[in-house]
């Protein structure tokens, strides 16, 4: 893996979720949303009548951009919003150095997601 916290021009990441896991997480564990997604995105979610695919890609990109930056932050320190046109605008909260670009998507069962971390 390439450290882009270190000397590497930019740092990928990737990941995978079962969204009938993710849904049956967040069903057995309310408290898991609360500990995984901020506020904004929370509230984002709660607009959704079935927010298991929202909180299942999300939670993909949070993992793709924690593997990036080879896991100095936590799930809470990133925000992932939604643009204008519905593209995901990820942000790590407080570190404004990384211009991360971000790919998601689900199809049935499962949510993936896919990025690339660079430094400004």
């Amino acid at each position: 893996m390439i450290d882009v916290t270190k000397n590497s021009q930019f740092a990928v990441g990737t990941d995978i979720v079962f969204i009938p896991k993710m849904q049956k997480t967040i069903e057995e564990n309310p408290n898991f949303v609360n500990k995984i997604f901020t506020e904004k995105e929370i509230e984002i979610a709660k607009k959704i009548k079935v927010p298991y695919n929202f909180y299942a890609t999300r939670f993909a990109a949070k993992e793709a951009i924690i593997k990036a930056t080879n896991g100095l932050y936590d799930f809470k320190e990133i925000e992932i919003l939604k643009g204008n046109s519905g593209e995901p605008i990820p942000t790590i909260i407080g570190h404004l150095e990384y211009e991360i670009k971000l790919s998601l998507s689900y199809d049935n069962d499962y949510a993936t997601s896919f990025c690339i971390v660079q430094k400004k």
